[in-house]
């Protein structure tokens, strides 16, 4: 071989090659080289929308419901049970979004031994993601006393990663999908709706704590802190990952390959050919 096509010039550039290409594979193989998943946190802007529909069931077995829907309430007259219904909205740290929602129904009812409830919300990310959604919680509470108080947290429910700045409003419509019809304002119905979506919401029960009382009062105390979202990170910010781990591996890779090009060419295991310079007088 000249000296230009030399076993020691292939091995050269076989090193440098490795150098190049085994972080890029390393990263690739041990997963995760390029991200296309991420996440962060943000508190939602969270707002009760003021409807909702309960169904109670007392000791014999008859059932009570009341929602906000008027129509609703006109089809079932005959089992009506209207409450009283407050609602405190507390900005604990006054960053103008609410942190935590207190809604206490109180009914005429007593021996009451189960209450079914789903609240509607409007359910706001404005951050990094921009989504707006009318969303459901539903509680199920088995009842010992007659006054109930349920705490918990509010959460987000993903399906898939949201895109930043592009906004996600494709939830953002009514859960009845037929007012006027009453199949609509069946609570198994909505949920078997929502749970096909991408994006929905659920409370996560800390505790339920009953005690006695004259007529039945169930409060609902939800806390709103920061939202875990998961978001598909764009092209720079997956670069950026990227290029970190690619030159930590690089480094490594590098330490290794010039280790083992030093002792092969300082111990003439590949021949080589040292050519001075000569300068002409």
């Amino acid at each position: 071989m000249t000296p230009t096509c030399s076993v020691a010039m292939l091995f050269h550039i076989l090193s440098i090659a490795t150098i190049i290409v085994v972080p890029a594979l390393v990263g690739f193989y041990t997963r995760n080289l390029w991200v296309s998943d991420m996440t962060y946190y943000e508190q939602p802007h969270v707002q009760f929308k003021y409807k909702l529909i309960t169904q109670l069931q007392n000791s014999q077995g008859e059932s009570k419901v009341w929602s906000t829907w008027s129509y609703y309430n006109t089809l079932v007259q005959d089992m009506l049970s209207v409450p009283s219904v407050s609602v405190d909205e507390q900005d604990t740290d006054r960053d103008g979004l609410t942190d935590q929602l207190n809604i206490t129904l109180q009914f005429t009812e007593s021996d009451i031994k189960s209450c079914q409830a789903l609240l509607v919300f409007q359910y706001q990310l404005t951050d990094l993601c921009h989504l707006a959604m009318e969303t459901p919680i539903y509680i199920q509470s088995t009842v010992t006393d007659q006054r109930v108080v349920v705490y918990g947290d509010l959460s987000l429910q993903q399906r898939q990663t949201l895109q930043p700045h592009n906004p996600h409003t494709v939830y953002n419509t009514s859960l009845l999908l037929d007012p006027a019809l009453l199949q609509s304002y069946d609570i198994v119905d909505i949920l078997n709706s929502v749970s096909k979506r991408s994006l929905s919401t659920k409370l996560d029960v800390l505790y339920s704590v009953s005690s006695p009382g004259e007529v039945f009062t169930v409060s609902y105390v939800i806390n709103i802190p920061p939202q875990s979202v998961r978001y598909e990170p764009g092209f720079w910010e997956a670069m950026k990952y990227a290029w970190i781990q690619y030159i930590t591996l690089l480094v490594i890779v590098r330490y290794v390959v010039y280790s083992v090009r030093t002792f092969v060419f300082q111990n003439m295991i590949l021949t080589t050919l040292r050519q001075d310079k000569v300068k002409s007088s």
